[in-house]
């Protein structure tokens, strides 16, 4: 965590200010020198209706209703190969402003895993636009009241808790592995479930095939709102407001996890500082607007918006960190 002092204002800070005020223009600059000329493609590895389907429709639509952009913003999806044909036709517009993926973290396991050889390296980051956490349910009546319960059940007996997750090496499920690797539980003896999606997974849950879900809170606030269902923690790094207020983290309960199912703005490579600032400029507008905010609290999102530079070292630090969990799993190649 970052801290700040107050400093006293003198001939040092005046100078850094002059300093600053040139790098906004310079960047204000860059914004102005290139501009979208025809249709703009927001792609989506994900079928319609989804949580990243959710995001780029919003993206879409604040940048249109609010004219941000002087062309038509299309959102395409493109599914399949765990979102790495969508990936392979962002960088046939190598250098093309007009294309870009709505990231997450496969593009980072995808390549730890083997499935894919492209690396976010490959690619342009734009700017990070929200962090989702996972949120471990359970039916109602379960006996398992909090993550202290569930540490000391997996101590004795791993097997013995059904989890379904919905894709093996996903946050939800990294979540969950350390997790159980902080209580000194080998991750690999969980009885990890994969369903095809996390509502697959809540209705096994209820049906008590299950004892618990890893997943957004999305998939399981309605059977929460209905008195079926209960959260009993969340890996984000604070509590959250709303209908979650009364849920702890697991920091909270001493234990130190956090891991973000990010979605970002990822540009194929070879984009120019140019056309990297126009739409830096255009999505600090997004992200400052009331619907955007408002589309944020509705799905328990957390807003965490970074531009070009800083969304690039949050791109290898998650690499990094993602490598050393999945190799501690097996899932590493």
């Amino acid at each position: 965590m970052r801290q700040h002092q107050n400093q006293p204002i003198g001939v040092s800070t005046f100078a850094k200010a002059a300093g600053a005020a040139l790098i906004l223009a310079a960047t204000a600059a860059y914004a102005q020198s290139w501009r979208p000329e025809k249709a703009v493609e927001l792609l989506v590895g994900s079928g319609p209706g989804g949580s990243n389907d959710t995001v780029g429709r919003t993206l879409q639509k604040i940048m249109q209703e609010n004219k941000l952009v002087p062309v038509p913003i299309n959102v395409v999806n493109k599914v399949g190969g765990n979102q790495t044909i969508v990936r392979a036709y962002l960088n046939q517009h190598a250098g093309d402003a007009h294309y870009f993926d709505l990231g997450n973290p496969t593009l980072i396991a995808n390549h730890i895993m083997g499935i894919s050889t492209q690396h976010h390296s490959d690619f342009t980051p734009v700017t990070l636009l929200l962090n989702e956490y996972t949120a471990f349910t359970v039916k109602a009546d379960s006996p398992v009241r909090n993550a202290r319960d569930l540490v000391e059940l997996l101590k004795k007996d791993p097997d013995a808790w059904a989890v379904g997750v919905s894709n093996r090496g996903g946050t939800n499920h990294l979540t969950l592995s350390l997790l159980a690797k902080s209580a000194g539980v080998d991750p690999k003896r969980l009885k990890v479930v994969v369903f095809k999606s996390n509502t697959d997974a809540i209705t096994a849950v209820l049906g008590g095939h299950l004892q618990m879900v890893a997943s957004t809170v999305t998939s399981v606030i309605g059977h929460v709102r209905t008195g079926n269902a209960r959260i009993m923690t969340l890996g984000a790094p604070r509590r959250m407001p709303g209908a979650l207020a009364d849920v702890p983290t697991l920091r909270e309960q001493g234990i130190d996890i956090v891991v973000s199912n990010w979605r970002g703005i990822v540009g194929p490579r070879g984009l120019s500082a140019a056309q990297i600032a126009y739409w830096e400029d255009v999505l600090a507008k997004v992200v400052a607007t009331e619907d955007w905010n408002k589309s944020l609290e509705a799905q328990y999102w957390e807003g965490n918006f970074l531009r070009s530079r800083e969304f690039g070292k949050y791109l290898e630090s998650d690499y990094n960190q993602t490598k050393a969990v999945m190799t501690d799993l097996g899932l590493a190649k």
